[in-house]
């Protein structure tokens, strides 16, 4: 049995935590997808002499550097889903994707770039330091869901191939059966007649 808690509380954050690790997870696959698209290009040279001006530079450069898109892509997307909520439903949705793309493909750029400087400022280091402990928590929070719904999915896939080649089964064998009833129709019909008296 699942030692996950069903309290009303508990299962209404369930989707934020959810909605949570899917864009960690999402942000560090970008990461490491940036560093694959950084072995075909020029990447570490870019990155080097990048980093190299970010700490020449006063730690307020590298604040506002990694802050403001972060900043734009967060704003954007609150703006995007209030837009949404008082009827700009097409042109609210457009506007969120078009923030988080901008916010998951920029950002870990620049925070790459940055991470040395911001890592050095202490505040930052603190902060940094919590969102790991916040990420690590709440993977915890949302693993037994996680595993129970791994659980449902692979009983839903099992019932659902039983029933595919069950079907097949069956239409093999209605067929089959179809066959001998139509090989046995034929045998008898091109039996010789029995004389009539």
């Amino acid at each position: 049995m699942h030692d996950f808690d069903h309290r009303p509380s508990r299962l209404a954050a369930l989707p934020l935590a959810i909605v949570f690790l899917f864009e960690t997870w999402v942000w560090r696959k970008l990461v490491v997808l940036a560093g694959l698209v950084a072995a075909l290009l020029p990447w570490e040279r870019f990155r080097d002499a990048a980093r190299r001006v970010v700490n020449r530079a006063p730690a307020i450069f590298a604040v506002l550097l990694f802050g403001i898109p972060l900043a734009v892509s967060e704003f954007g997307a609150f703006i995007s889903v209030v837009m949404m909520a008082t009827g700009h439903l097409f042109a609210g949705i457009a506007l969120y994707v078009l923030m988080k793309v901008f916010g998951l493909l920029l950002v870990p750029v620049i925070f790459e770039i940055t991470r040395e400087k911001l890592l050095a400022l202490p505040w930052f280091a603190y902060l940094y330091a919590k969102f790991e402990t916040l990420h690590a928590r709440v993977k915890q929070f949302v693993a037994p869901y996680r595993e129970a719904a791994r659980e449902v999915a692979s009983r839903l896939v099992g019932a659902l191939r039983d029933l595919v080649y069950g079907s097949r089964s069956a239409a093999r064998a209605n067929a089959a059966k179809a066959d001998t009833l139509a090989s046995s129709a034929r045998a008898v019909g091109s039996k010789p007649a029995a004389p009539s008296h």
